[in-house]
């Protein structure tokens, strides 16, 4: 990418004419036109009297003096220039800033991908109010969202190659002859090694299955309309139920709580989100918990829009008619389709709004697993969820959030007709296992979440890319153990450590230094920092993904087979099982929720811990090789991110050991919110643009510990960078002269947002999601920031909005 030209730069000049890339090395033209003439001219005056040559003779030395005189003047200005420009640099350079340039390819490489996102006009872009602008124009001149996205971005394209690594991986021999790194396979001792090919043959064979198309179109739709057969079987609807619409009764509700179990041991969703998960109040204990879930359009908000609606119940129809179980089912799929959309309206209503599902303050609520039963009676959920718990284990209570929410789903059920119920669930069902085949019945599907994303209804992945997705969900450490054997080692582990330590002092020196929060609080908030467990690259607990006997044991049990759909209900299985199976155990706090591979991290506030994998610790946000600004400004920014999410308005209530406790003084608890207020304003002031053309608001509320978080992490990687550079300072990039050290740390940092959204997805992504759009994070962080505002010299200092 770095040698590709900028949209409207590549031609310039007359016409078609394209401006070289590099000057030409060989004689130009011009050079060699004007020595014949010269030539041509010597010959003619040869022919010349004596008395001509002479006169000439003296004209031509007196011009030769002239020009003599004049170019040592102008050498002289020249010089007096360079030297006045080198002042000046020197009294807007901070203090100790090296001014050697890196030379290296990596730097050549990181500024070459700066260079191309920065817009064009870049030097005369108001940096304190267009910071967006000025450092992503060029990323989304010269990028377009693939077919396949709904969004792309610099994370995506760091995805997309780390994607690639994988894809090789996945299609190349095992790599016997390895050998750079301590668990390299030439490395390892013969038996390991043994268990280490082992590991990847049964890696490559699932993804072999997948790739398979061919043979799954042969297949086609068959494994699926048997599990939904299964399914009707478990929920049974006579034939003449679905013309007179038969509603619930009692005596069904068993079957019902038999179905939903059998979906959730499949790992299928129905009214309920169920799952098991560390006890926010006693976090070294594994509970069940429940969420509200039960409709399947990205947000209530949709059920709203007409059009919409009318889609997904057109899409629903045509699903209906060719997978319902039978065909007294099938003949009313029009019928069925629309009353299961009602179906899902009416639960979408009822659904608490998603800043409430994230606030522990309102979904913590523990109850009698018999009190569920008694709270929903129709679904049953008490004796869905003993179903699901291991033999030996009785669960006696477990957190129930919202349990109104299940109240009023019971009773619109229990006022439901029995064959929408089933029709309901076998949706769910299709949900969840649709991308498992191949065949025109599931189409209807594929082409509504297109609409819905915004991408052209055809579209379709490149087959690599799903099989590699399915892969990574189905045995994501094996795959993760060869993904750190390509791509990390132990210097990038190293550096990572140090950057985090780096953040944690800031952070704490930052809670001493506030005027807002009481004495007593600061120590126990130094200590939750002090106590904050980081997990660097990859695990080596749970599974040691260096340890080719550990991870086959992880995965004693999943079957792979040569049959794809099977392999995947085997997994889903198997994912279940293991879910379930931690109840009656204390909470492993080896266990990490994301793949080594995944570009992404997170902060985990039961477990005070956060964990960065190493698909995030790639160029070109973080690097070894490059000037500490760069990685500073932008990995460090994430992980300040990811520590400032321990004190934001979510965080704020877990202790030092995970405890969702209340730890801070009244007055503390005040002025944070005065603070935090500040920011739900700030969001709520950023638009997209919405369906109808009209603006829409972010939710400052929805999104406030995001923004809470990115404040606190650009500043607390500020700060630590600086630290670093009185012990050693950076150089600097080529070709970026035009911005201070100080300045290309934020630079880095907004790089990281540069990308493009969909305008459907992005409308999605304001109901939904609790990060603010990518323009919003760069525009929002900045205004909040001292630093860059002194580092850009803008009007006001004061940030916008602060808390650490």
């Amino acid at each position: 990418m770095a040698g590709q030209p900028q949209p409207g730069q590549a031609a310039v000049g007359k016409g078609n004419e394209r401006t070289p890339l590099l000057r030409h090395t060989n004689t130009p033209q011009a050079d060699a036109t004007a020595k014949t003439e010269r030539d041509d001219v010597a010959d003619v005056t040869g022919n010349e009297n004596l008395g001509q040559i002479d006169n000439e003779t003296k004209s031509v030395r007196l011009r030769r003096l002239i020009s003599l005189v004049a170019s040592i003047f102008l050498m002289i200005v020249y010089v007096v220039v360079v030297l006045f420009n080198k002042v000046l640099a020197r009294g807007r350079e901070p203090p100790n800033m090296d001014t050697s340039i890196c030379t290296t390819p990596t730097c050549i490489h990181a500024a070459s991908e700066i260079l191309y996102n920065l817009s064009p006009d870049y030097k005369n872009i108001d940096p304190c109010t267009q910071f967006d602008t000025l450092v992503c124009d060029g990323f989304k001149a010269r990028h377009d969202i693939p077919e396949d996205r709904s969004s792309y971005s610099t994370a995506s394209i760091m995805s997309e190659n780390g994607r690639t690594t994988l894809r090789h991986i996945l299609e190349s021999p095992y790599p016997g002859d390895s050998k750079h790194s301590s668990f390299s396979p030439m490395n390892l001792q013969r038996l390991a090694a043994s268990t280490d090919e082992e590991n990847f043959l049964v890696m490559q064979e699932s993804y072999n299955t997948c790739i398979d198309e061919a043979t799954l179109k042969a297949i086609g739709v068959n494994p699926l309309t048997e599990l939904i057969g299964t399914v009707a079987q478990s929920f049974p609807v006579g034939n003449e139920t679905y013309d007179t619409e038969e509603l619930l009764q009692p005596e069904d509700y068993a079957n019902l709580s038999d179905t939903i179990l059998l979906l959730q041991q499949l790992g299928v969703t129905s009214f309920e989100s169920l799952y098991t998960g560390a006890d926010d109040k006693n976090p070294d204990v594994v509970i069940i918990q429940a969420m509200p879930a039960g409709y399947n359009l990205p947000s209530p908000e949709y059920y709203g829009d007409d059009d919409t609606v009318k889609q997904y119940q057109a899409m629903l129809e045509q699903l209906f008619s060719s997978l319902l179980p039978t065909a007294a089912a099938r003949k009313y799929a029009t019928k069925l389709a629309q009353s299961v959309v009602e179906l899902e309206k009416k639960i979408a209503a009822l659904t608490p709004s998603p800043e409430d599902r994230q606030d522990v303050t309102k979904y913590y609520n523990i109850v009698e697993v018999a009190e569920v039963g008694k709270i929903g009676p129709a679904l049953g959920l008490d004796k869905v969820v003993k179903g699901l718990a291991p033999a030996d284990h009785t669960p006696d209570t477990m957190l129930l959030a919202f349990p109104e929410f299940l109240g009023n789903v019971s009773q619109i059920v229990s006022k439901s007709p029995k064959s929408t119920i089933q029709a309901f669930l076998i949706w769910n069902l299709i949900v969840s296992y649709s991308s498992y085949v191949e065949a025109t019945e599931v189409e209807p599907l594929n082409r509504f979440n297109n609409i819905l994303s915004g991408r052209d209804p055809e579209t379709k992945s490149e087959r690599w890319k799903t099989c590699l997705n399915y892969v990574d969900g189905t045995l994501g450490w094996m795959l993760s153990r060869f993904y750190i054997e390509a791509a990390f080692s132990e210097a990038a582990k190293k550096y990572g450590d140090q950057i985090i330590l780096d953040i944690k002092q800031q952070f704490t020196t930052k809670l001493g230094d506030l005027d807002w929060m009481d004495d007593s609080v600061k120590k126990l908030a130094s200590n939750k920092v002090y106590n904050i467990d980081q997990k660097i690259g990859y695990p080596t607990q749970s599974p040691n993904i260096l340890n080719p006997d550990a991870l086959r044991d992880y995965y004693k049990g999943l079957a792979i087979t040569d049959s794809f759909f099977n392999n995947s209900l085997s997994s889903s299985k198997f994912s279940s099982n293991q879910t379930w199976s931690a109840l009656g155990k204390p909470v492993d706090r080896g266990e990490w929720g994301m793949q080594a591979d995944i570009v992404n991290a997170y902060y985990n506030p039961a477990g005070n811990e956060i964990v960065f994998p190493a698909g995030i610790m790639q160029f070109p946000v973080f690097s070894v090789d490059l000037p500490g600004y760069v990685s500073y400004g932008a990995f460090a920014s994430v992980a300040g991110h990811e520590l400032s999410h321990a004190f934001d308005n979510s965080g704020r209530h877990y202790d030092e050991n995970g405890n969702y406790t209340d730890w801070w003084t009244n007055h503390t608890v005040e002025e944070f919110d005065k603070r935090a207020n500040c920011f739900v304003d700030q969001y709520n002031n950023f638009t997209i643009e919405g369906n109808n053309g009209k603006p829409l608001h972010v939710n400052g509320r929805l999104t406030l510990g995001e923004n809470i978080a990115d404040a606190g992490g650009v500043s607390a990687a500020f700060a630590a960078w600086k630290k670093r550079q009185v012990a050693s300072s950076d150089q600097s990039l080529p070709g970026l002269d035009h911005f201070t050290h100080e300045q290309l740390f934020f630079v880095f940092y907004a790089n990281w947002w540069c990308g493009k959204t969909r305008k459907e997805q992005a409308i999605n992504y304001i109901y939904t999601d609790p990060h603010s759009p990518a323009f919003a994070r760069i525009l929002g962080t900045t205004a909040n920031s001292r630093a860059f505002r002194e580092s850009f010299n803008c009007p006001v200092k004061e940030p916008t909005c602060e808390l650490w």
